[in-house]
């Protein structure tokens, strides 16, 4: 058998925000040290213009700024990976589905509520708190849609705050819908706070969606966004399927088995179960049926549309 544990729009969502609490506490060190005077000039290999009229004000402002961007980028990741999730090979395999997350255009707090109304009731502490990260976004922003988190994600958090601190950093509830609620800024806690709730969000959607896919679509999918991939500059894409085919499927039967393992671990999937194990798995009856296919065969096999 073969396992996919994780899924490549989790890692593309972990490549965006994977160490940004590190990078922020990181920009806010540099921060202190400007407020403190211990920076008074730019590095010459800057080559930027910086003479504040008050330092400590401008490393305020800063520091305000970067926290907002911050939210922003958890949010801009949360997005990427729906977006990458409706995508071949396709994590959410459901017409319905797909279709509401592509009509939400560029809305994610429309995205966030088809996974709501699909995924029922799924992990309702993280899409809590990205619901309210959204909406806090926005009125920072001064957005005029979607200003307000629906109230009963407000009223998760308002009567979740144990299991909240307990999942979330010590995360105060009570505190922070207070701030929501009255427009105040986020802190560095709760920011952080919040991008710890998005990659919980994110890893327990993800687990989800790898549970409930039909596997075969899925790898007939993988292979062939593979098959088309590397295309030459002078062939047409139907040429380049077949000779990517042809380099697996075409080898001698002997070979052909480790050829087609070894393409399978390139798109993601691994022969060893990670501890734990809660995603999807290709079984041996489906992995032979795979490895027996010719270049011819496994074109046909593979090209399967919506």
């Amino acid at each position: 058998m073969l396992y996919l544990s994780r899924s490549r729009p989790r890692s593309a969502f972990k490549d965006l925000l994977g160490n940004a609490n590190h990078l922020i506490i990181t920009t806010l060190v540099g921060l202190d040290a400007v407020e403190r005077g211990i920076v008074e000039q730019v590095p010459e290999d800057l080559h930027a213009a910086w003479s504040p009229k008050n330092a400590v004000n401008s490393a305020k402002r800063s520091r305000r700024l970067l926290l907002d961007m911050a939210l922003i980028r958890a949010i801009d990741a949360v997005d990427v990976y729906l977006r990458n999730a409706v995508r071949k090979p396709a994590l959410i395999q459901s017409a319905d589905f797909r279709r509401d997350i592509d009509s939400a255009g560029l809305s994610i707090f429309k995205k966030l509520q088809a996974v709501e109304h699909h995924f029922k009731p799924f992990a309702p502490l993280p899409l809590a708190i990205i619901f309210l990260m959204v909406a806090w976004r926005n009125r920072s922003a001064h957005s005029e849609a979607d200003l307000d988190a629906p109230q009963h994600h407000l009223d998760i958090l308002r009567h979740r705050a144990s299991d909240i601190a307990d999942r979330f950093r010590g995360l105060d509830a009570d505190m922070l819908l207070d701030r929501y609620e009255a427009v105040k800024p986020t802190t560095f806690k709760e920011v952080a706070s919040l991008i710890n709730a998005a990659h919980h969000f994110v890893e327990e959607l993800d687990t989800q969606l790898l549970k409930t896919i039909d596997i075969e679509r899925f790898v007939k999918d993988a292979v062939w966004a593979s098959l088309g991939s590397s295309q030459r500059a002078t062939e047409l894409i139907e040429q380049t399927r077949m000779r990517r085919a042809a380099s697996v499927w075409g080898k001698d039967p002997s070979d052909r088995g480790r050829a087609v393992l070894h393409l399978l671990k390139q798109l993601g999937f691994s022969n060893i179960a990670p501890k734990g194990f809660t995603g999807a798995a290709i079984s041996t009856q489906l992995l032979i049926k795979i490895q027996e296919q010719t270049p011819k065969s496994v074109l046909t096999w593979a090209n399967v549309s919506d």
